[in-house]
């Protein structure tokens, strides 16, 4: 098969552990992956457009597994909060005021400023108002449909809501790269029956579905006793019925013996894990997904990346939001935990940000690599002049090289020119 388009640059990461130089990444008409060859063979192609990017390192497209790209304009609003609660209140408060449009303007902007920093697929939890197409380009999103609601009776009702969302979706004329997904919110805010409703919709879809879980020691208090802040909390937005009674298990353990944690599911943040919590996980082949600049935001403890991936638990990186970060950047977050998690490679660091997430999201032997028949989503970096091949992943870790363009299915969507 002939090329339709050809990526050349000094060095071409295929996957965290193959590093290769002065190659060239062939992409077909169908915008995927023709096995990488040396510069000297693309030059015999005819006919194909022809990318020389230079002094640069083409890699896998980076993956924000998740993220609320809708809450994007309020960056550097909610710096100031008692607690994680009360920083959840003042949000909710904010929020209230958003019309439809507020909404898709700040959704836009966030897809905008996570292309422009090498990110090419996303997984966006949505709160009703992110489903149209965006008008301008964006990176492959899982869009995860949010639903939450404590009251049993009212799983139903919700769900019939996440389906009339997934027609209306379905009836726009919605880009090829979204797809619809469903995000039961989290234990403290969601019912067992919603939760084994909404995990069942994800089966019968064959689509992911994805969680908060194990946030805060103040959920895990809620979740053991029934008190503390997320009891005051739920109170006072009235979402508290009479008749709730606190489980007594870890969160973790509430979800597995609901029978909902499998393949298909993607816990996020999962900060306080206890041994128990770790294998449950591990048994139910679930993923995790860890914020780290979020997570130092609230001023977590140690987040157990290092527990999860020795038990065999792929973990994926994300952003959160920026209500509680400063960038929708992976490339900063990867950085970020290579400068502070010293127990972790950059191999471990590397496949956090592109095969982990890539599969987290439904997209295993599609997206994390750049091998042939994967899709030709690629994160382009400049690098400075004279670097070496000997330690180059984490010459860029440290802060060496900055972001240069983003491309999918082998086409430029965004570029620093």
């Amino acid at each position: 098969m002939s090329p339709k388009v050809i990526h050349r640059a000094r060095f071409i990461l295929t996957h965290p552990e193959i590093l290769l130089e002065n190659t060239a990444v062939l992409v077909s008409e169908d915008g995927r992956v023709l096995e990488p060859c040396s510069q000297a063979d693309a030059r015999t192609e005819t006919g194909a457009e022809i990318i020389d990017w230079g002094d640069a390192i083409i890699m896998p497209g980076l993956v924000n597994a998740h993220t609320h790209l809708e809450l994007t304009a309020l960056y550097g609003r909610l710096r100031e909060f008692s607690s994680f609660t009360d920083w959840a209140f003042r949000l909710i408060k904010e929020r209230r005021t958003w019309t439809p449009e507020d909404y898709r303007r700040s959704t836009e902007e966030g897809a905008r400023l996570s292309l422009a920093s090498g990110t090419t697929l996303v997984g966006d939890i949505a709160s009703g108002n992110g489903w149209s197409a965006l008008s301008g380009e964006c990176p492959r999103r899982v869009v995860f449909e949010e639903t939450l609601g404590l009251d049993p009776e009212l799983a139903a009702p919700a769900m019939a809501g996440i389906h009339a969302v997934f027609d209306q979706a379905g009836r726009e004329e919605t880009r090829p790269v979204q797809v619809h997904a469903v995000s039961p919110h989290a234990p403290y805010s969601t019912s067992g029956e919603l939760y084994r409703r909404a995990a069942a919709f994800a089966e019968n879809r064959k689509a992911p579905w994805t969680t908060h879980a194990a946030e805060t020691t103040g959920e895990l208090r809620f979740f053991k006793t029934g008190d503390g802040e997320f009891r005051e909390f739920l109170t006072r937005l009235g979402a508290l019925p009479e008749n709730w009674r606190a489980p007594g298990l870890h969160p973790v353990a509430w979800l597995d013996a609901l029978g909902v944690l499998g393949p298909s599911c993607l816990l996020v943040h999962c900060n306080y894990l206890d041994e128990d919590a770790i294998a449950r996980i591990a048994r139910s082949k679930s993923s995790v997904v860890y914020c780290p600049r979020s997570h130092a935001f609230f001023g977590h403890e140690k987040h157990p990346i290092r527990r999860l991936l020795n038990a065999g638990i792929p973990v994926a990186l994300g952003t959160d939001s920026l209500a509680s970060n400063d960038s929708l950047s992976i490339l900063d977050e990867m950085r970020y935990l290579y400068a502070r998690r010293k127990d972790l490679t950059p191999e471990e660091i590397l496949r956090a940000a592109t095969i982990h997430g890539a599969a987290a999201l439904g997209f295993t032997d599609r997206l994390g690599r750049l091998t042939s028949g994967f899709f030709a989503d690629m994160t382009v970096l400049n690098l400075p002049p004279g670097i070496k091949s000997p330690r180059l992943i984490d010459q860029i870790l440290e802060g060496a090289g900055s972001w240069r363009a983003t491309v999918i299915n082998g086409r430029v969507k965004s570029a620093f020119l």
